[in-house]
């Protein structure tokens, strides 16, 4: 975000008029800080500061701080995700770009007939989600085992051992999303 908006959103219902009065600057000033056609200096981003009643490390706090999108379409082959290939009866697609700037990550499972993770077993607060778009599953997780069919779903503690294995005689596919321990 640039300045001339962090100034104007922090200024919310004061005129500018009343901020140049604060801050002893000129209206013209404020103006054009606020259009973009003047950055201004650190002596004048202090006084606009100090005339908000906040710090210089707030004015700029979300300067620093690139804004993310509030969605992200993701388009684009099977070419263009990642994949990783448990062994040749059981792959994850992991489904969104950039996985290390993310809190949670996505993947489609596919267990072909007799196909199955590895025993997995993720970093302490690691939570993961599980829903069976297609076929049978069985999730061990320690000395429990949950069997799962089409439209069943289940969130564990993934840092809890686990394994999961296709029971159908045909592909199974799971929505598989890990947050946020193991990202």
């Amino acid at each position: 975000m640039k300045i001339g908006k962090v100034i104007k959103k922090l200024r919310g219902d004061m005129t500018q008029q009343e901020l140049a009065k604060r801050s002893g600057l000129d209206f013209t000033t404020i103006s054009k800080l606020e259009k973009g056609s003047l950055t201004g200096t650190i002596t004048t981003h202090i006084k606009i500061a100090k005339a908000l009643g906040t710090t210089l490390s707030e004015l700029y706090k979300e300067l620093d701080e690139p804004k993310k999108p509030s969605f992200e379409i993701a388009k684009g082959k099977k070419a263009d995700k990642e994949v990783f290939y448990y062994d040749d009866k059981a792959v994850s697609q992991i489904l969104v770009k950039q996985l290390s700037s993310r809190k949670m990550a996505p993947e489609l499972l596919r267990l072909e007939k007799d196909g199955a993770t590895a025993l997995e077993q993720k970093p302490k607060g690691t939570e993961q989600f599980i829903f069976v778009l297609e076929g049978k599953i069985e999730l061990k997780a320690g000395e429990i085992t949950h069997q799962l069919k089409k439209g069943d779903s289940i969130y564990f503690d993934a840092s809890e051992a686990h394994i999961i294995k296709n029971l159908s005689d045909k592909t199974s596919k799971c929505l598989k999303v890990t947050s946020p321990g193991a990202l």
